[in-house]
């Protein structure tokens, strides 16, 4: 099946600030990090680099207005919303974005580890959970025009699939069905088996094939040639860099290498026939792979996706 080819990004919607929408800190404040400190004309937070316009609150209409066009800058289709729950800010920002977003340009992420607790507890109950929790999303939300829809199904994009098994996915599918939905399922596994339950394969964040010392362009041909012998959608990531020290000890380091190591998982997703493309992230900024524009880069990271997009997108 031939799809029309995407660059969209993964989007973090848990940042609050006193004075916005959220009238707290949300996100960029922790025990470790006093954010009501400023030290230099920065406040103290948990992130290895600085937004450019400070920090910020994600239900705020002027940010995602501002998100938006800096997407569209750098030539990006669509976000990626992380998503934690009906009852958390995240879901907030969403049906936000969803009033301001173009046609065709949001979706979710749907954070399987939100269940985790639940499921060890009884799978059945968390299982039941993720139906129900998707079902009111494409009943409620997945109808808007904004909504990315793939061949006329709403896109829901599931992470770390394999926490559950096909069987019990099927279970979710069948179940959607019964109820008159038919979402585009793009599961985070590599594992082609999921293909039996999944439209597509992604991976969430490909710094693991650099730990692994294997290149990206020998797993995503690999794992393109498997998808599409299924017929179905392969999206590669790129992800510019890494650096999640202030949040986890010891914590990773991986350099951008002024922006040399997003070059190279962009031209690995290109040579890979990958259908799609996801960025991680556009606003990650605990991991420090945000390509949001930032005191420490600038907008270069937006104008390197774009560049790379001219090149991916016919």
């Amino acid at each position: 099946m031939d799809f029309e080819r995407k660059v969209l990004a993964f989007h973090y919607a848990w940042y609050g600030v006193p004075w916005g929408p959220g009238k707290q800190w949300q996100g960029w404040k922790d025990e470790a990090h006093n954010s009501d400190k400023i030290v230099g004309g920065r406040r103290n937070i948990k992130s290895p680099h600085y937004p450019l316009d400070g920090v910020y609150d994600s239900l705020d209409v002027s940010v995602i207005n501002r998100q938006l066009i800096e997407a569209k800058e750098a030539n990006i289709d669509g976000f990626i919303v992380s998503w934690w729950g009906f009852e958390s800010y995240s879901h907030k920002v969403l049906e936000a974005m969803l009033n301001l977003a173009p046609r065709n340009f949001v979706t979710i992420y749907y954070e399987t580890a939100m269940t985790f607790k639940q499921r060890d507890l009884s799978r059945e109950n968390a299982i039941e959970r993720i139906y129900l929790d998707l079902k009111r999303l494409l009943a409620e939300q997945g109808i808007k025009d904004q909504w990315i829809h793939v061949d006329e199904k709403p896109l829901v994009v599931l992470y770390i699939v394999e926490n559950y098994r096909i069987d019990e996915w099927l279970v979710i599918k069948r179940k959607l069905s019964d109820d008159g939905f038919e979402p585009f399922f793009l599961g985070d596994t590599y594992n082609a088996e999921y293909l039996d339950v999944m439209d597509g394969l992604h991976t969430y964040n490909p710094v693991w094939i650099t730990l692994s010392g294997l290149s990206f362009a020998e797993i995503y041909d690999k794992v393109s040639l498997k998808v599409h012998d299924k017929d179905r959608l392969f999206a590669a990531t790129v992800c510019p860099g890494y650096d999640d020290r202030k949040v986890r000890d010891p914590g990773l380091y991986i350099s951008r290498a002024d922006g040399h190591y997003y070059n190279a998982c962009w031209e690995a997703s290109r040579k890979s026939k990958a259908d799609w493309v996801l960025v991680t992230s556009w606003n990650e900024w605990f991991e420090g792979t945000e390509i949001e524009s930032s005191l420490e880069y600038g907008k270069d990271y937006i104008y390197l996706t774009r560049q790379n997009t001219m090149s991916f997108k016919p």
